[in-house]
């Protein structure tokens, strides 16, 4: 439970949108190297969709509380 708490701070505090620019950058700085295919981009891709997916539950989450509360 400590583990799924900590990950839920991670995501709800733009923890995968800073992976995801990181992600890009080391990938930018990699396709100078070497063309083609490079996987940084799809691993930024793959963090800010992730990120995206956890800010919709964190309000999907907030409405329902809210909803409970209120009646």
């Amino acid at each position: 439970m400590e583990l799924l708490w900590t990950l839920f701070v991670f995501a709800a505090h733009g923890g995968l949108f800073a992976v995801a620019a990181g992600s890009a950058w080391v990938g930018y700085r990699q396709r100078a190297r070497r063309p083609g295919f490079n996987r940084w981009y799809l691993g930024a891709a793959v963090a800010a969709a992730l990120g995206i997916a956890a800010v919709y539950v964190g309000q999907q989450l907030s409405l329902a509380m809210r909803g409970a509360i209120t009646g």
